[in-house]
């Protein structure tokens, strides 16, 4: 039989020692303020300082970003400025190019002027008759031109003498023997041809030597009557266009009326209306009066003044014409006449 197993016996627990209660101790009394000795200062006493509100912190302004809108607003400005003074140009351009058209409107004619102004103006526009073909025809049809020296100006090839060699014949450049004007017909009772320019043959008031100042070389001149009225035109030769334009500058006096021998003199002292213009190498001119004689204006005979003058002109532009057709290199070149 196994012998018997030893039972465990159980282990009284270890007291633990009592922990002491804590008694109220006498309340603490406050700090009492320390009596201040003469001579010396109180000391105030410290208190915990309090923490205090953080302001809050401002961001820098983004200076790059500042100096960008500031080019910017240049910038726009700047093209404003330049798009101000762009239109002011255009706006001053513009009634600058309206008044020279103006004054070349004003300028293209030839008015009759009384006196010895020596101005001519516009010319009505009811009288405008053209060159005649025909010693014996009336006018009709009158090459117009393109004034101002433009390169396709038909009176280029007379604009110098070297382009222009055909003979100087006034019974040739005015070979109309009737030309109608304002419905009246007017015949031509008289043609001259006077050299030197400034004799005073052909011209008074001193136009004479306006031209013979400019190389004026001959004056030629036809005489066209209607009842009591009397028209004579005129032209003086010179060699080159820039002297016969200078020498209209400085434009006085007036061309002599062209009379038959036997004929009652007309507007040989100034007093009659005229007119003057220029194309090419050529300076032409109308004169007013009366058949009858003096130098007194006839009411006809000025109104009927434009009309002459485009006859004249009409008459220039054909003698260009044939001038033309005589260049070297043209075909079916006939002589001028």
């Amino acid at each position: 039989m196994p012998p018997a197993q030893p039972v465990a016996q159980p282990v009284p627990p270890v007291p633990q020692p009592a922990r002491p209660v804590a008694q109220p101790g006498p309340p603490v009394p406050p700090p009492q303020p320390q009596p201040v000795q003469p001579g010396q200062q109180q000391v105030p006493p410290q208190w915990q300082a309090q923490p205090q509100p953080r302001a809050p912190q401002r961001s820098e302004p983004n200076w790059e970003a500042l100096a960008d809108r500031n080019e910017a607003d240049g910038k726009r400005r700047r093209r404003l400025r330049v798009l101000g003074v762009a239109v002011a140009v255009v706006v001053v351009g513009g009634l600058v190019a309206g008044g020279a058209m103006l004054m070349t409107k004003k300028d293209g004619g030839g008015k009759p002027v009384a006196g010895q102004t020596g101005t001519a103006s516009s010319r009505p526009s009811s009288a405008a008759p053209s060159a005649a073909g025909a010693p014996s025809g009336t006018l009709s049809g009158a090459p117009s031109g393109t004034p101002g020296g433009a390169p396709d100006d038909p009176s280029k090839p007379i604009w110098e003498a070297a382009t222009d060699p055909a003979p100087q014949d006034a019974g040739a450049l005015f070979s109309a023997l009737q030309v109608t004007v304002n419905g009246a017909t007017w015949n031509r009772t008289f043609v001259s041809l006077d050299s030197p320019c400034w004799d005073g043959n052909s011209t008074t008031g001193g136009l004479g030597k306006v031209l013979g100042d400019q190389g004026c070389q001959k004056v030629l001149r036809a005489t066209y009557v209607s009842g009591d009225s009397a028209v004579t035109v005129g032209v003086a030769v010179f060699d080159h266009k820039i002297q016969a334009e200078t020498s209209m500058k400085s434009y006085t006096g007036h061309l002599k009326g062209a009379v038959a021998p036997g004929a009652p003199a007309f507007c040989a002292t100034p007093g009659c209306t005229n007119t003057h213009n220029t194309l090419g190498r050529y300076a032409y001119f109308t004169v007013e009066g009366s058949a009858k004689g003096g130098d007194t204006a006839d009411a006809a005979a000025t109104a009927a003044a434009a009309g002459f003058g485009e006859h004249v002109k009409g008459q220039l532009l054909q003698r260009a014409k044939a001038a033309s057709a005589a260049a070297p290199g043209a075909q079916g070149a006939t002589p001028a006449g």
